[in-house]
């Protein structure tokens, strides 16, 4: 029975200084791993389009000083919800700089979830793009947001001003005339100062602001270097900018690397577009989703594409079974594999695959401990487990967040009396030191690596004429990890026909993508416990024992 620490040296964690300074000034805490023989760049792989590093950094000055010139200071929420662009880091980068805190969520949100975004963090100002601000403008109207304080990413809306305007408006001012970036201030550390707003959705239903600190991007950003392969010269840019893993391995570390980044930004995402831009970048380390991982896995298509520039797959967000990797490893023989294991409440990851273990033997497994890091395995009343003993994971190190934003009761939830993260996962550590993820604890569903509250689905359907009660559980889905999939109990009276398809066309039209329900059933009641939670276990089993699962984007029910 003990404590698990990681097998990696101790790194020596600033403590004062903020992450602008860390990405954009010469550092003596990391050297760059790569040698680029051109300057590596964010790159548009639809509209070759892109920005160098440098041209960002420039960039990013102007915009700081621009958004002072609106009023804006240090302390003030600018909520950024759009696709990945390469004027993204520009703007998250600018209000860094400037002070501000950058809240990130996700473009899809419906209007509801925008005004809970916008009130929860009280955005004075809100970054959209070009093809929702009719949306954000609701939705900022209802919190109180003037239009003139929505601003666009890239391209023209209506009247509205652009992030690339800003740029020029601060730019004409002039070198001597651009504000100086912002410092830790005076008596505080760089863990006690909030950098950025990231969004993890609780059992509570709906998303919680995460306070992730300066220091908590830094440390992370130090403990990937030692993991990272020196041919990670170019970097697949396809998983979101506004999920923590966007912000740590598309946005950041690539600037310390330093390793370009090749943006997809069309949505669906077709297999030969993802196939093509590989090849024609030669991207070593493709960074991937499971649902792609499949595809790759049963797709005829790879031999259409020269591909033999991949190392090694790079996935996480949620398991891989057997057969797939398997698969995978088929179709591409002699390659590796490497995983990572987080939240956004360890600001990205806890363990990752260790340089000498990217083969498809360690593939099952979730990669050893960063550095900096301890975990401990308990058990249902708390006692500490040793090695091959299952239980909660929890963990604690630097790039542990600071909580949740207005919420102190989650965020006393979140961590144990000495300070570790309750992860609510079930999982052990095996004698080499890595970690294989078994259950979750938590009745979150996972799809495509997003979480999703069961209870903000509940609270929805509820709201649906002749609903009288109503639970929602996750079933396995081969592409997606896991779908939601409502029970809902009926009025006496109620029509029962085509009801199914009604509730799911009525989760559609209000909710992202991800939160849509795979399946309705109609019961006659909820199981529940004495103290009234819902026993989702219970209908879990059901529909495991009748072979209840999603094939594609329907459920046969």
């Amino acid at each position: 029975m003990m404590l698990f620490r990681s097998s990696y040296p101790d790194l020596d964690i600033p403590t004062q200084i903020p992450l602008w300074d860390f990405l954009f000034t010469p550092s003596p805490y990391f050297k760059p791993i790569n040698s680029p023989s051109s300057p590596p760049s964010f790159i548009n792989a639809l509209t070759n389009k892109s920005l160098t590093f440098q041209e960002v950094k420039q960039y990013s000055v102007y915009f700081s000083t621009a958004l002072r010139t609106l009023g804006l200071e240090a302390g003030d929420v600018i909520s950024i919800c759009t696709p990945n662009s390469i004027w993204y880091p520009v703007a998250l980068f600018g209000i860094l700089r400037a002070g501000c805190l950058p809240a990130l969520s996700s473009p899809a949100f419906g209007e509801d979830e925008m005004v809970h975004v916008f009130r929860t963090v009280g955005a004075k100002y809100v970054i959209c793009y070009n093809e929702n601000p009719k949306i954000v403008r609701e939705a900022a109207r209802k919190c109180g947001t003037e239009e003139k304080r929505i601003i666009v990413l890239e391209g023209k809306a209506n009247e509205m001003r652009s992030v690339e305007d800003l740029v020029e408006e601060g730019r004409q001012l002039g070198d001597e005339r651009q504000v100086e970036p912002w410092r830790v201030p005076f008596g505080k550390k760089n863990s006690e100062v909030c950098a950025v707003f990231c969004f993890s959705s609780g059992t509570t239903g709906l998303p919680k602001a995460v306070l992730i600190s300066h220091q908590n991007i830094i440390a992370q950003l130090l403990q990937l270097l030692p993991t990272t392969s020196n041919d990670h010269t170019t970097i697949l840019g396809l998983l979101p900018f506004y999920h923590i893993t966007g912000v740590v391995k598309l946005l950041t570390l690539p600037l310390i690397l330093p390793s370009s980044v090749i943006l997809l930004t069309h949505t669906p995402l077709s297999i030969p577009l993802l196939l093509s831009t590989i090849s024609h970048y030669r991207i070593a380390e493709p960074q991937l989703v499971p649902p792609l991982i499949i595809h790759l896995a049963n797709s005829p298509l790879n031999q259409n594409y020269d591909l033999s520039c991949i190392k090694r797959f790079a996935s996480g967000a949620a398991p891989i079974s057997p057969s797939v990797l398997q698969r995978l490893e088929t179709r591409f023989p002699g390659r590796g594999f490497k995983q990572g294991y987080g939240m956004t409440e360890s600001a990205g990851c806890i363990t990752t695959h260790p340089l000498w273990a990217h083969s498809f033997k360690y593939a099952r497994k979730g990669g050893t401990l960063v550095a900096n890091t301890f975990i401990k395995i308990v058990d249902e009343k708390g006692r500490l487990l040793g090695v091959n003993e299952k239980g909660e994971i929890l963990a604690k190190g630097p790039q542990m967040v600071m909580g949740y934003w207005d919420n102190e009761k989650a965020t006393r939830d979140a961590f144990d009396e000495e300070g570790f993260l309750r992860t609510g996962d079930e999982g052990s550590i095996d004698e080499e030191g890595f970690i294989t993820f078994h259950d979750r604890i938590k009745e979150m569903i996972k799809v495509k690596g997003i979480q999703v509250a069961p209870v903000e689905l509940e609270e929805l359907v509820s709201g649906f004429e002749g609903v009288v009660d109503c639970a929602v559980v996750g079933v396995r889905d081969e592409y997606s990890g896991e779908r939601p999939f409502g029970f809902v109990v009926l009025k006496d009276g109620i029509r029962r026909e085509g009801i199914e398809e009604e509730i799911m066309a009525f989760v559609r039209e209000r909710k992202v993508r991800t939160k849509w329900l795979s399946g309705v059933r109609v019961v006659e009641m909820i199981p529940k416990s004495a103290s009234g939670k819902i026993l989702r276990r219970v209908l879990r089993d059901r529909l495991e024992r009748e072979g209840q699962h999603v094939k594609g984007r329907t459920a046969k029910l």
